[in-house]
C-alpha cells in the first residue's frame, strides 16, 4: 500500500473536475457578493489593499488572543474560540493537502502524524463549538430575527466535522489498516464503508465550498466586515466623526453643509457597512449603563435597526425612537466590548446632528445650547469675573504670568458649580505646596467652554466655533502644556482639537499629582480608611489612564476596587451632554453605581472628574448615606504632611 497521500483516493472518475468546478464557483460567488457587501466602500479592492497594513496584522492579534469574546461572557466566548481554532486548524490542514497533492510530498513522517491527530481535535472543536452556540442561541433566541439562519449555519460546521472524520477513519485504516498513537479520535467512530465514504466525501466539500460561498450573505459577513470596521478606522475611541471643516467653510463662502444623518444614506460609506457585521451577541447591551438603568436604549436594537434601515428612509420612521438616541451617555463600553470593532456612538451623535440642525429639542437641551450661545458657558451664569475667587488662591491669569509652563483648565464646573470649585481649591493647595502655582496660570475671562458637551449633544458647528476661538486663545498666550481637572476636557483637548490643528500636552490632574508624590515635590501621610475608586470613561476606558489615580491612593490607605474598575469602569450617568437634561429611566445610573462602590465597604469614594462627583453626591444625598465623596485632589490635600 503506498505511503503517498492520494486526494481523490478511491472516488468516482469524474471527482476532480466536479470539484474544480465547485472550488472555482464558490471563490467567484465570494467575490462577488464581497464585492457588492462593500459597494459603498470602493468594493472588493478595499480588502486586497489592507495585505500590507499594519493593522490588518494587530486585527489578527487580536482575533487571536479573542480578549473581546471573552471579556464579558465564557459561553459565547468559549464557543466561538473552539469553532475558530477547528476551522483555522481544517484550514492549514486544506493548504496540506493542496501542496501534498499537487507537489508530491511523501504522505508520512511525524509532522503528518500529528497534524493528522490536530485534525481529530480540530473535528471535535468543530462539534462542540456549534453545539454550545446553538445552546447560547436557543437559551437567548428573543436577541434574533434570524434564529433559523444562526442555527443552519452551525449545523453546517458539524455536518463538515463529522463528515471529516469519516473520512479521516477511512484514511488511517486503508494506510495504516489499524489505529495508529497519533489517530485515536478517529477510532471513536467505527469503521466506515465505501459508500458512507463516498456520500461523506461529496457532502464534505459540497458544504464547505457552499459555506464559502455565502459568507457575505448571511451573519458570516461579520468575518470580512470586522476587518473593515477594525482597519479603516483610524480614529480613536475619544475622537468623534467631523462631518465638515467650519474653518474652510467660512474661508469658501461655502453656504450648503450636510449636518447629522436622517437616513443611511447620509452615513459616511463606511458606517453604512459597519452595523450589518453585528452577530447579537448582546455583549454592548450587556455592559451599557442606560440598559442597565432601564432606559429606552439597547445598543444592540439599535445598531440591528440601523442595519435593517432601507437607504433612503427616515430612521425614525423606520422604528429608530428619539428617546433611544438621547439615552446614550457616550461613555463608550458597548464599542470597547464589541468583537467586531462597530462604533455606536458615531452612530448616536451622527443622528443627534440631524435631530440639532432640525432644532428637534426639548426645552432642557435648547437652554443648554442657549447658556452656551449667551453666556460661553454651560452654566446660565455670565462668564464676567469667571476666574476673580481665583486671585485669592494667588493664581494668576495668562496676562499677568506669561512666564507660566502650565495653563489650568478651569472648566465651566469648576468656575462656577461651588461643588467643583471645592476641587480646584484642593488642587490648588496641592501646588502651592509642591511650589508649582508660579507655572501655573489660568486664562480667566477669556475661557469658555471646551466643545465636549457641546459636540456630544450633537451641535457640531457651536462645538467647532469653539474649537477655533480657544485655538486662537492659546496660540495668542503660547500655550504648550494643559491641565484639567475633568476627563472630558482631557479627551477633547487630546484627541480631537489635534484634527483642528491644535496640538498640547494635555495632563489630567490625577497625572500631575502621581508625579508629584513620586518626586518627593509632596509628601502624604497614610490612614486607615477604606478607599475605593471610581473611575470616569473618558479617563479610563477612552484614555487608558488607570494606574496614575491608583499609585496615589496606595499611598494614602487600603484601596478597595469595585468589580467594575479601570478601563470597564461603569458610567456616571453624567457623559453624553446627559448632565443637563433627563431621560425615562427605571433606576438612575449614578444610583446603580454609587451602590456599587458603597458595596465595597469603603468609608470614602474617590473621584476624577467633578461630573462623576457631582452625580455620585446627588446619589449620596438621596440615599442618606454616610460615605464620603471626594476627589483625588482633596484626599491628596488632607493627608499632605
Amino acid at each position: 500500500m503506498s505511503p503517498s497521500y492520494v486526494e481523490y483516493m478511491d472516488v468516482p472518475p469524474f471527482t476532480p473536475p466536479f470539484v474544480y468546478v465547485l472550488a472555482t464557483l464558490s471563490v467567484a460567488l465570494l467575490l462577488y457578493f464581497t464585492n457588492k457587501l462593500l459597494y459603498e466602500l470602493g468594493r472588493i479592492k478595499i480588502i486586497l489593499k489592507y495585505i500590507l497594513k499594519k493593522k490588518t496584522y494587530k486585527f489578527i492579534y487580536e482575533f487571536i488572543i479573542h480578549r473581546r469574546f471573552f471579556a464579558e461572557e465564557i459561553l459565547g466566548g468559549l464557543a466561538h474560540y473552539l469553532l475558530m481554532i477547528g476551522l483555522g486548524i481544517s484550514l492549514i490542514a486544506t493548504i496540506i493537502v493542496a501542496v501534498t497533492h499537487y507537489v508530491g510530498i511523501v504522505y508520512g513522517g511525524p509532522v503528518f502524524l500529528v497534524f493528522r491527530y490536530l485534525l481529530d481535535v480540530a473535528a471535535v472543536f468543530l462539534i462542540l463549538g456549534p453545539i454550545i452556540a446553538i445552546y447560547r442561541i436557543v437559551k437567548y433566541k428573543n436577541r434574533y430575527d434570524n434564529i433559523r439562519e444562526y442555527i443552519t449555519i452551525l449545523i453546517g460546521f458539524i455536518i463538515i466535522s463529522l463528515t471529516g472524520m469519516i473520512l479521516q477513519r477511512y484514511r488511517v485504516e486503508y494506510y495504516f489498516g489499524g489505529p495508529t498513537p497519533w489517530s485515536s479520535l478517529s477510532y471513536l467512530i467505527p469503521a466506515p464503508s465505501h459508500s458512507l465514504y463516498i456520500y461523506s466525501y461529496f457532502i464534505h466539500i459540497i458544504i464547505v465550498f457552499l459555506l464559502i460561498s455565502i459568507i457575505p450573505l448571511t451573519m458570516l459577513r461579520h468575518m470580512i466586515i470586522s476587518l473593515v470596521n477594525y482597519v479603516e478606522l483610524d480614529r480613536g475611541y475619544g475622537e468623534l466623526t467631523t462631518p465638515f471643516d467650519l474653518e474652510k467653510i467660512i474661508e469658501t463662502g461655502q453656504t450648503e453643509v450636510k449636518v447629522g444623518a436622517k437616513t443611511k444614506a447620509d452615513l459616511e460609506p463606511l458606517y453604512r457597512v459597519m452595523a450589518d457585521a453585528c452577530t447579537k451577541c448582546n455583549r454592548c447591551e450587556d455592559v451599557c449603563p442606560a440598559a442597565r438603568a432601564g432606559r429606552p436604549l439597547s445598543p444592540r436594537v439599535f445598531i440591528n435597526k440601523i442595519s435593517g434601515a432601507k437607504i433612503d428612509k427616515p430612521f425614525f420612521e423606520l422604528g429608530l425612537q428619539e428617546d433611544e438616541v438621547w439615552a446614550c451617555t457616550t461613555c463608550g463600553a458597548c464599542m470597547l466590548s464589541c468583537p467586531v470593532y462597530i462604533r455606536h456612538v458615531d452612530y448616536i451623535i451622527d443622528i443627534r446632528r440631524g435631530l440639532v440642525f432640525e432644532s428637534k429639542l426639548d426645552q432642557k437641551k435648547a437652554d443648554f445650547l442657549m447658556s452656551l450661545s449667551q453666556y460661553g458657558n454651560t452654566q446660565m451664569q455670565s462668564n464676567y469675573g469667571r476666574h476673580d475667587w481665583l486671585r485669592e488662591l494667588g493664581v494668576k491669569t495668562v496676562g499677568e504670568n506669561p512666564t507660566f509652563e502650565y495653563l489650568l483648565w478651569v472648566g465651566c464646573m469648576g468656575s462656577f458649580d461651588n461643588r467643583a470649585r471645592q476641587i480646584i481649591k484642593a488642587l490648588i493647595g496641592v501646588f502651592k505646596k509642591a511650589g508649582l502655582l508660579d507655572k501655573i496660570a489660568v486664562l480667566g475671562d477669556e475661557e469658555t467652554c471646551c466643545g465636549d458637551p457641546v459636540r456630544r449633544i450633537g451641535e457640531e458647528s457651536r462645538f467647532q466655533e469653539i474649537v477655533l476661538t480657544n485655538k486662537s486663545l492659546f496660540e495668542k498666550y503660547g500655550v504648550k502644556k494643559l491641565i484639567t481637572i475633568c476627563p472630558h476636557g482631557y479627551n477633547v483637548f487630546k484627541n480631537e482639537y489635534p484634527s483642528f490643528g491644535v496640538k498640547l500636552e494635555v495632563y489630567h490632574h490625577s497625572q500631575i499629582i502621581q508625579r508629584l508624590v513620586e518626586e518627593g515635590k509632596i509628601a502624604v501621610k497614610p490612614g486607615g480608611e477604606l478607599l475605593t475608586i471610581h473611575d470616569p470613561c473618558y479617563l479610563a476606558r477612552y484614555n487608558k489612564v488607570v494606574e496614575p489615580p491608583r499609585r496615589v491612593l496606595v499611598k494614602l490607605g487600603p484601596v478597595k476596587e469595585p468589580p467594575r474598575s479601570g478601563e470597564k469602569t461603569f458610567c456616571c450617568g453624567a457623559g453624553g451632554g446627559n448632565y443637563w437634561y433627563d431621560v425615562p429611566e427605571e433606576k438612575r445610573i449614578s444610583h446603580i453605581r454609587f451602590e456599587e462602590l458603597v458595596a465595597t465597604g469603603a468609608k470614602t469614594i474617590v473621584t476624577l472628574c467633578p461630573f462623576c462627583n457631582a452625580m455620585l453626591s446627588d446619589a449620596k444625598r438621596t440615599k442618606e448615606s454616610p460615605v464620603a465623596v471626594k476627589d483625588l485632589a482633596e484626599v491628596v490635600a488632607e493627608k499632605m504632611q
